[in-house]
């Protein structure tokens, strides 16, 4: 074998050693161009059977948006593709990563690792369709698949749906305003519902972080009274959702042209000796009013509760 021929096939066994080491250190971005390739010019986009549930309430807010493309290009889109899968109430949802996102994976597992982070997603969703769990799987390729598991059992809500139907029916008064009607179920949860002092952690031995222990046990903590009182602003038809602090939730209603705060849980104080009480203090009221009251629960977060500042 003359020199030239050394030289040529040393060249050669170099490009085939660079090669090989350029694509196991880029496995990720290589294998994820190939698929979208293959799926954008070859291949089906991701086919999926999804049927909305009838709690999907479909509402775009400031902080979040309904986005149905299955890909996935950017921080913001990642965000809006795990309220759209709440939203909707589905069980399940596949998407696939844009090759040209490099750190989607790396974000979506950073937003489904953070109970604040989706808790936050969940508030602007109908109680029905709230998470106990976030589920994901990933693939190299950059598929994710979403699933979840619910807060509510079909049970619960099956028993729930009749219970404030029947309240509904018997208290809803059609000669009034919807303001007047709001204040109706607001007296009717606090009147019959006695705060939870004995839960400090969210777990209980009875449902009371939850709507169905206000409506079925008679007892609460402040989730339980803010789904309780959400299940009745949507038989109103009145556009609401949930808002929290660090230790705290309660609802923002949309009503009379303005965003307005209604806590049932403060309007339900405890009594030393024991007696109901029933308050409005923080009946529907502006964002000012409400953080005028300097009680270190209801310092939301701004950027994520925008409407509240309208």
């Amino acid at each position: 074998m003359n020199i030239k021929k050394l030289i040529k096939t040393a060249v050669i066994v170099i490009m085939f050693v660079m090669v090989a080491f350029l694509i196991k250190d880029n496995y990720y971005l290589i294998t994820n161009k190939i698929e979208y390739l293959y799926k954008k010019y070859i291949g089906p986009d991701i086919r999926q059977t999804l049927t909305d549930n009838e709690y999907r309430k479909n509402e775009n807010y400031e902080y979040v948006q309904i986005d149905t493309d299955t890909t996935i290009k950017s921080k913001k889109e990642a965000k809006n593709m795990i309220y759209t899968f709440l939203d909707a109430g589905w069980e399940e949802y596949m998407v696939k990563c844009d090759p040209d996102y490099l750190t989607c994976v790396d974000d979506i597992k950073e937003m489904v690792q953070d109970n604040t982070y989706l808790t936050d997603i969940g508030n602007f969703v109908h109680p029905f369709n709230t998470f106990e769990k976030v589920n994901t799987t990933f693939t190299s390729s950059g598929k994710v698949t979403l699933k979840k598991e619910n807060r509510y059992s079909e049970k619960q809500i099956e028993e729930i749906n009749k219970k404030v139907d029947q309240i509904f029916n018997e208290n809803y008064d059609k000669s009034k305003n919807v303001r007047e009607n709001i204040k109706i179920f607001h007296d009717y949860i606090i009147n019959h519902t006695k705060y939870d002092a004995n839960n400090t952690t969210g777990v209980s031995s009875i449902n009371s972080s939850t709507a169905y222990g206000v409506l079925f046990d008679g007892v609460g903590i402040c989730s339980g009274y803010t789904d309780a009182m959400q299940l009745f602003l949507e038989k109103l038809g009145v556009k609401n959702y949930r808002v929290s602090s660090s230790t705290h939730i309660w609802n923002l209603v949309y009503v009379e042209g303005k965003w307005l705060h209604l806590d049932l849980t403060w309007d339900d104080p405890i009594m030393s000796d024991g007696s109901d009480a029933l308050n409005e203090d923080y009946f529907l009221i502006d964002t000012n009013t409400l953080l005028s009251k300097e009680d270190n629960e209801h310092n939301f977060d701004e950027s994520i509760y925008i409407e509240a500042k309208k």
